[in-house]
């Protein structure tokens, strides 16, 4: 399943038995924000062992994804599930990195299947 539209950001969810992923493409700013985080709240109240946030399609991330990311992981936590990241190459990484973010969550190797 794809949301979004060209030029902002894009999010592809797609869920297995026990797992689901949400790759983000484009730009992840605060325009695009809500968006991305109801859809990763959204799976994470779904009986699910694992999530996935894939980074890779990302071109640009500024503070607000850091925030989606905090937010995200400690959703998670509450209720019992992993969160993972599929790490994307700079700018993105370098926010990642900069914010001490990173630390706080587990890489996924891309190719990897959830």
């Amino acid at each position: 399943m794809v949301h979004g539209g060209a030029g902002r950001l894009r999010l592809e969810l797609s869920e297995g038995p026990r797992s689901a992923r949400i790759a983000l493409h484009g730009e992840f700013d605060i325009a695009s924000a809500a968006d991305a985080s109801r859809a990763l709240q959204e799976l994470l109240t779904r009986d699910l062992d694992a999530v996935i946030v894939d980074l890779s399609g990302l071109d640009f991330m500024d503070s607000t994804g850091v925030k989606f990311l905090v937010e995200g992981r400690q959703s998670a936590l509450a209720r019992g599930v992993k969160l993972s990241l599929v790490p994307r190459g700079d700018p993105v990484k370098r926010v990642l990195t900069v914010s001490g973010v990173t630390a706080l969550f587990e890489d996924v190797d891309s190719h990897r299947s959830e």
